[in-house]
């Protein structure tokens, strides 16, 4: 990218680590080196994830030093502040605190009902301003959860073929809330009462010993389920099941 003629490199931790292991394997690190020694600002997200790589952290460390020796710009991301990255170098995690370290909170109201404008001008979407009210209300946690409700909105609205207007934003995200309360209830009982109901069986044939060819695809179906949908273990789906061998 370019920003008033400078020539700016935006990329990840991960991605830079995955480019410096190709440049190894390949023996093409100078193009490497040059790629991003030669330009004018560095921006690097989650630079934690190069903790503990020591050939990634000594690269990495030459690059900032030479970027920063001759005043080239490096603005970097992490979820946590340099002193609270146990695997860091020393060196390294010295160097990233000669800058300034910002903490970023999550969006106030403000903020988010703007992003949310911003969002429906970029998808070309007219959104009514209740709409996203409604939106920067509810979603308070980051700009991700922000973005995932409005887009959910828009596409509920297309399915209808209607204007994302408030009723419908409502029927959306109401949705969205009851599938949630599900999820968090969901437990290897219910999933067997569910399982049992839409096969027409009676819960103790499916923790019985009947083998005929409904019940026993009902059984696969709540294994596989309650194996997806919890925490059990295998062994435990077996004792839900009649003490049976689950993995089987």
């Amino acid at each position: 990218a370019h920003a008033n003629h400078i020539n700016v490199i935006c990329t990840s931790a991960e991605q830079f680590t995955n480019e410096f292991v190709a440049a190894l394997r390949e023996k093409n690190t100078e193009e490497f080196r040059a790629k991003y020694r030669s330009i004018g600002m560095l921006l690097i997200d989650d630079i934690h994830f190069i903790g503990g790589k020591e050939q990634t952290e000594e690269s990495f460390f030459h690059t900032f030093n030479e970027l920063h020796n001759t005043n080239r710009q490096i603005v970097m991301t992490s979820d946590r502040p340099p002193r609270s990255m146990p695997l860091l170098e020393e060196r390294l995690r010295s160097r990233f605190e000669w800058g300034l370290i910002v903490g970023i909170q999550p969006p106030d109201y403000e903020t988010r009902l703007a992003i949310l404008e911003s969002k429906a001008r970029q998808r070309g979407v007219e959104v009514q301003r209740e709409v996203l009210e409604r939106i920067a209300r509810e979603a308070r946690d980051n700009v991700r959860t922000l973005e995932g409700m409005l887009n959910r909105v828009i596409a509920y609205a297309r399915l209808l073929r209607m204007a994302p207007t408030l009723n419908i934003a409502a029927q959306a995200l109401e949705d969205l809330a009851v599938k949630e309360i599900v999820a968090e209830n969901i437990t290897p009982a219910s999933i067997m009462e569910a399982v049992a109901e839409s096969f027409q069986l009676p819960i103790d044939d499916l923790v019985g010993r009947k083998r005929d060819k409904d019940t026993s695809m009902a059984r696969r179906l709540a294994m596989y389920l309650i194996r997806q949908e919890t925490n059990c273990s295998l062994a435990q789906i077996g004792r839900q099941l009649g003490n049976r061998d689950a993995a089987a």
